[in-house]
Order: C-alpha cells, then sequence, then structure tokens
C-alpha cells in the first residue's frame, strides 16, 4: 500500500549524528559510488579520535602493498599512547572486490575474522571499497558484524543540503532556485554520467570564486560549471533523447562560453554518433555488450553507457544525424558559419 514504504535515511546523515553521538564500534565498513563521501568519514574519525601532532602514529592508511593481513592486525593491536583510539583505514581492499584474490585464502579470511569477532576497542578498522562483491566471505562477514554505511548516490533533497552547507560555510549567498539550477546543469541526476559529489565540491568552490560581493547569480553558474567534454557529451545526449532541446541549447552554449574547443565539441559528437551508429548495427546483428566491444576495441563499459542512448534513436536518424554533423564541421572550418550557430542549428533540427 501507497505510504508503508518509508524513505531510508542516508550514509552520510547516519554518520553525521553517529560522529557526534561518538557510537562507533572498533569495526566499520564503507563502501558505495561516492567515493567522496568514503574519505569525508575517514578523515572524520581521524580528526575526532586522533590527537593533532599524533596522525603519523595513530592514523594509519594502508595502501596495496601494505594491505596484508598480518599488517593489518598488526596496526590494529597496536595501542595508542596519544590519542582516545587508534584509526585504521584499508581502502580499496581486494577482497572486497571479487571472492577469488590471489594470496587471500581460507587462512587469511579466518585471521581477520577472529580479530572482527574480538577486536581491540582502543582502535577503529575501516574497510572501504567504491564496489564490493556481494559473494565475498570477507563482505558478507563485515555486513553481518560490522556498522555499515553505503555512501551511494544522494538523492536531490540530499544534494540541496550538502550544497546548501557548502555555500554557507564560505559566507556565500545563494538562492533556493539557483541551487535547484545548479544541481541541473551539473547533470548529476542523469543515468548516464558519471559526475559525482566531488566534482561538484570542486564546481561550488569554482562558482564561490567567480562571485562578486557574496552572492551567486545565474551568470556564476553558467561561466563556471561546465564539467568535463565526456561527461557534456552524455548529459547533451540525455537531454537530445528526452526532447528537452532547450536544456542542450543550454548545455552547448555553457561549454563553449566556458572556452572549451568548437572543434574538439564536434569532433566529439561526431565520434560519440558515429559510435552510436556502429553499436545500434551491431547489436541489430545479434551481437552482445562484450562482443561489440571486442569488435570496435572499446572498452565494454563504454559500450554499455552507449547502448542506452542507441535505443532511443533510428539507424536512419543516427545516419541523418550524421550527415548534418559532417555538414556542420565542413561549414566551420570553411567559415561558412559561425560554430556557435552551426551547433545550434543542429540541435534545432535532431
Amino acid at each position: 500500500m501507497a505510504g508503508n514504504f518509508e524513505k531510508k535515511e542516508h550514509a552520510f546523515r547516519v554518520f553525521s549524528r553517529d560522529l557526534k553521538q561518538d557510537d562507533f564500534p572498533p569495526i566499520l565498513f564503507f563502501y558505495g559510488t561516492e567515493d567522496f563521501l568514503i574519505h569525508w568519514a575517514a578523515d572524520s574519525l581521524n580528526k575526532k579520535y586522533v590527537m593533532p601532532g599524533a596522525e603519523t602514529v595513530d592514523y594509519v592508511k594502508l595502501s596495496e602493498d601494505t594491505q596484508t593481513v598480518d599488517q593489518i592486525l598488526e596496526a590494529c593491536n597496536t595501542f595508542s599512547m596519544f590519542s582516545p583510539r587508534r584509526v585504521i583505514w584499508v581502502k580499496d581492499y581486494a577482497p572486497l572486490c571479487s571472492s577469488n584474490v590471489k594470496g587471500f585464502g581460507t587462512s587469511e579470511l579466518a585471521k581477520l575474522s577472529d580479530y572482527i569477532d574480538s577486536p581491540n576497542d582502543g582502535a577503529i578498522l575501516i574497510f572501504s571499497s567504491e564496489e564490493i562483491d556481494e559473494k565475498s566471505a570477507l563482505v558478507k562477514k563485515l555486513k553481518k558484524e560490522a556498522k555499515v554505511y553505503d555512501f551511494c548516490k544522494l538523492d536531490r533533497t540530499q544534494l540541496l543540503g550538502f550544497t546548501e552547507k557548502r555555500f554557507k560555510a564560505a559566507g556565500v549567498q545563494i538562492s533556493r532556485e539557483l541551487l535547484q539550477y545548479l544541481l541541473d546543469e551539473t547533470g548529476y541526476f542523469h543515468k548516464e554520467t558519471e559526475y559525482r559529489i566531488s566534482t561538484l565540491a570542486n564546481d561550488i568552490q569554482k562558482v564561490i570564486a567567480h562571485s562578486m560581493d557574496g552572492i551567486v547569480t545565474e551568470a556564476d553558474i553558467a561561466q563556471s560549471v561546465n564539467g568535463d567534454l565526456d561527461t557534456f557529451v552524455f548529459n547533451f545526449l540525455d537531454y537530445i533523447s528526452m526532447g528537452r532541446k532547450e536544456m542542450a541549447f543550454s548545455l552547448l552554449h555553457n561549454i563553449l562560453t566556458a572556452g572549451s574547443d568548437v572543434y574538439a565539441v564536434t569532433g566529439l559528437l561526431v565520434n560519440h554518433f558515429e559510435l552510436m551508429l556502429e553499436i545500434k548495427e551491431l547489436k541489430n546483428a545479434g551481437m552482445h555488450a562484450g562482443e561489440i566491444a571486442k569488435t570496435l576495441k572499446v572498452h565494454e563499459f563504454r559500450v554499455k553507457k552507449t547502448m542506452g542512448f542507441c535505443e532511443k534513436f533510428t539507424i536512419e536518424k543516427l545516419k541523418s544525424i550524421l550527415i548534418q554533423l559532417y555538414e556542420i564541421d565542413r561549414n566551420i572550418k570553411t567559415g561558412a558559419l559561425e560554430p556557435e550557430l552551426a551547433l545550434e542549428l543542429l540541435v534545432g533540427r535532431i
């Protein structure tokens, strides 16, 4: 029945509350696509529990070449002489991402499992990974015994709160309407985008630096937030496929106004539509994503991302768009049309 489903509280809010209440067991498990939040949480634990000046001793980050079980356990069982609690962060631990990792077998898992069952209360051991394998024995153990925080993508309300706090902390005013506009410009909520909070945090700093007298204007956002060209293309395709031409126009204007080379933008659009046409034809011939990737010598992840857009165009439509792109590219290079006008004409015709 409608109304019986409660919205799940995001991990960053749960963690923030736990931080205030000093409510952390000795074993924590962080995972999810928002690596920025994973770093924020680990650094927050460092600031709370590790004495200033004792970071080199009591805040231990174990990298890929120092992540053996013995080294992890040694770090956890070493008692702090200065700080309330020692913090040990094992980032991107391979056994979390795969159930079959060379050098990590039954005996290694047994050692870690024993420690997880009876940990040192004077230490906080953090395991973290953006991606996890649900079949991994270690993942299963941590989900059962550790305190788990899934730092997945934020929804619009949560992201608005995150963004608003950043501007307030900087002493810069921004209206709720412009906050909404900023999030739309980033493309964070587009299905195919790889835009993350880490990029948003950088873009917020650009907007703050661009704003005058501590007040953000629409122009500040338009001139500061453009993302990389690859992100632009997927956001552009997203708008085009949804029939939202006014947003595609705006995105195109922003990327060019921000100084991106018009030839690079045109070339990237040509490459993507050529790839879409090739993928569409091969898929119609009965090939799956892996076979298409091998045939075209393109990473399978990129093929899968592009396939979603291919469904929204016929082969005839893709060929028509490419013919227009070739013509526009020629007209720009010969000076027959102003670059921005030429690309805007393309959007109008699609």
